[in-house]
C-alpha cells in the first residue's frame, strides 16, 4: 500500500517542479523587432531590443564598438540609450535599448537572437529576425538620361556684428583724419581758451587775515602790530586807491580825510599809532591793548567795505598761442591726420575683403 502511494507523489512533485521553472522562466521577456525589413544598401535601420522584467533586476545589454559586425554582412553603427518603463504599478521594468544597423551587401539576412544578461543568467530574445537589403536599380541602357553634377551653390550671406563693428571702426578713423584736415587748412592762429576769475574784494582778503592774526600768538608785539598795519594799508591802497604802504600814518589820515573817509578814522588812527609806538618807541602794549587794536581794525574793515550788487562771474578769455606752440601743435596734428588716415584705409581695405568673400 506504501509503495503505490509514494508512485503519485514522486509524479506530482515533479510537475510542481516544472511548473515553478517556467513560472520563473516566464518573469524575464526578450524580443527584438526592426523598424522595417527592407532597406537599399546603406540605409541605416533601427533595431529594437526589448527586456521585460521584474523590478529592480540587473539587466545589462550588449555593447557593440562602432563597424562591429552583428553578424557577417550587419554592421552596428550606433549603441542607443537604455529606455525604462515601469508597469503593473512599479512591479515591472519594460528596459529597451535601439541598436543603429546598416549593411553594404545586398542579401536576406536572418538576425539571431540578442542575448543579455538578468541578474548572472543569460536569456535570448526569441526566434531570428530578417532583414532584406537590396541594391539600388541602374539603367545602365538609357546612360544619357544621367544629369551631370550640379553647379557650386553659392553660400547665402549672413550678417555678423564684427563686420559691423569693423565698419564703424573704419567710419570714426576718417572722420578724425577728415576734421584735422579740416583745421589744418585753415589758417586761423591757434588760441587757447582761459578762465579768468573775478578778484577777491578786498574786504573779504583782510577780514581773513585779521582772523590768522587772532589766532597766532601774541608774545611778539612788534611782529604782531607790523602785520596788522601791512593788512591795514593793502586793505586801504586797494580799497581806495592811493598807495597806502608807502605812507606814513599821517599821510594815511590825510588822503582819507581828503577822500571824505571819516568813518571809523579815530580807530585807525590810534591802531596805526599804537602801532608806532611799539615799532619805533620799543613800547610794550598788554594783551587787552592788542586785542583793542585787533578789534578796532576789523570794526574799520567792517565799516568802510563796499558790497557788490552782484557777484561777479568769470570771464572767459581766448588767447593766442606763441610761435613755437603753434608750430608744435600743427606738427602733432599732421601726424595724427596722417596715422588716422592710414588706419582708416587698413580698416576700410580690411572690410571690403570681407565683404568680398562673403558674396564672392
Amino acid at each position: 500500500m506504501i509503495r503505490n502511494f509514494s508512485h503519485p507523489f514522486r509524479i506530482l512533485s515533479l510537475l510542481l517542479l516544472l511548473t515553478a521553472g517556467n513560472s520563473l522562466r516566464a518573469q524575464v521577456l526578450v524580443e527584438t523587432k526592426l523598424d522595417t525589413a527592407h532597406i537599399l544598401i546603406g540605409e541605416q535601420v533601427q533595431l529594437r531590443v526589448k527586456c521585460s522584467s521584474p523590478a529592480g533586476a540587473q539587466v545589462t545589454f550588449p555593447y557593440y564598438q562602432s563597424q562591429e559586425q552583428l553578424m557577417p554582412g550587419v554592421e552596428v553603427i550606433r549603441n542607443g540609450a537604455i529606455d525604462t518603463v515601469k508597469t503593473n504599478n512599479g512591479k515591472r521594468w519594460e528596459l529597451t535599448r535601439r541598436y543603429t544597423i546598416t549593411s553594404f551587401d545586398s542579401a536576406l539576412y536572418s538576425i539571431p537572437p540578442i542575448e543579455l544578461t538578468i541578474n548572472g543568467k543569460k536569456y535570448a530574445s526569441r526566434g531570428n529576425v530578417g532583414l532584406k537589403v537590396s541594391s539600388v536599380a541602374v539603367d545602365t541602357v538609357h546612360v544619357d538620361q544621367f544629369s551631370g553634377p550640379h553647379d557650386v551653390i553659392d553660400m547665402p550671406f549672413t550678417f555678423s556684428w564684427r563686420l559691423t563693428g569693423w565698419a564703424l571702426l573704419a567710419l570714426l578713423l576718417a572722420s578724425g583724419a577728415i576734421l584735422l584736415a579740416i583745421r589744418l587748412s585753415d589758417p586761423k592762429l591757434i588760441t587757447r581758451r582761459v578762465v579768468i576769475h573775478p578778484p577777491t574784494p578786498p574786504h573779504i582778503t583782510a577780514i581773513g587775515q585779521i582772523e590768522q592774526i587772532k589766532q597766532s600768538p601774541k608774545e611778539d608785539a612788534k611782529a604782531y602790530y607790523m602785520e596788522l598795519t601791512e593788512t591795514l594799508r593793502t586793505y586801504i591802497e586797494k580799497r581806495f586807491g592811493f598807495s597806502a604802504r608807502e605812507m606814513t600814518t599821517s599821510e594815511i589820515i590825510d588822503e582819507l580825510c581828503a577822500a571824505e573817509q571819516t568813518e571809523s578814522l579815530a580807530e585807525l588812527k590810534e591802531v596805526l599809532s599804537q602801532a608806532d609806538l611799539v615799532k619805533f618807541a620799543k613800547f610794550t602794549p598788554s594783551l587787552s591793548e592788542q586785542d583793542r587794536s585787533l578789534i578796532q581794525a576789523l570794526d574799520f574793515v567792517q565799516t568802510t567795505k563796499v558790497e557788490p550788487h552782484e557777484a561777479p562771474k568769470p570771464r572767459v578769455e581766448y588767447v593766442t598761442l606763441s610761435g613755437n606752440k603753434q608750430r608744435g601743435i600743427r606738427t602733432a596734428m599732421t601726424v595724427s591726420a596722417l596715422l588716422l588716415a592710414t588706419a582708416a584705409l587698413a580698416t576700410t581695405a580690411y572690410v571690403i575683403y570681407e565683404v568680398y568673400l562673403c558674396f564672392g
